[in-house]
């Protein structure tokens, strides 16, 4: 008899609990999401410094008439392929990417706040077709076996994979980006904001 009149409390209590919980969880898996995008972005970083210096030490190799570096036309390829999916959520976390502010700035700023929102709901929508796209195709170029016709040969399904991974990655960026306490710290100046 005692319990009854206190369930309202109680259900308070717990939901109040629940939802501390899952915010500290949604906050360690943003965390963990925002050190992911940042090796992404370190990668991207090194092998960027990486090809300016082994494009003309390759030539030198070549002018001196010594060999050349057969692999490394097919890496920066890859290496070029990897970083630009590698290190689009960095990107967005930064929000350094292209964005057209024409409708938002003759917005007021609540409806600017609601177009922003509906505008990550389909920016995630479309991450997670297109990460559902790239998984099925992952899956059909492990199972044909097929490998390109280049120097450096890394299996289809790894790149097509990667490709589905980033495009995760990007889903649960944008969903973060509705959150109202992230993590991810935000500067008023986003324009003075240069790399790391």
């Amino acid at each position: 008899m005692w319990v009854l009149p206190h369930c309202p409390l109680i259900l308070i209590i717990f939901l109040f609990s629940f939802v501390k919980k899952m915010n500290t969880f949604l906050d360690k898996l943003e965390r963990a999401s925002i050190n992911l995008a940042q090796f992404f972005a370190a990668l991207v970083a090194i092998s960027i410094g990486l090809a300016a210096i082994l494009i003309p030490l390759n030539l030198l190799i070549i002018k001196l008439n010594i060999g050349s570096m057969w692999w490394l036309n097919g890496s920066i390829e890859y290496a070029l392929y990897f970083g630009v999916f590698g290190g689009a959520t960095w990107v967005l976390q930064q929000g350094a990417h292209v964005r057209v502010d024409v409708v938002t700035a003759s917005l007021s700023a609540e409806a600017g706040k609601q177009l922003d929102f509906f505008i990550n709901i389909f920016g995630a929508a479309l991450c997670v077709f297109l990460c559902v796209y790239g998984a099925r195709a992952g899956i059909m170029e492990f199972i044909d076996g097929t490998i390109p016709d280049k120097d450096l040969r890394v299996p289809n399904w790894i790149v097509v994979s990667f490709f589905s991974f980033s495009f995760a990655m990007l889903a649960i960026e944008f969903l973060f980006r509705m959150r109202t306490n992230r993590v991810l710290s935000t500067k008023s100046d986003k324009s003075s904001e240069v790399g790391f």
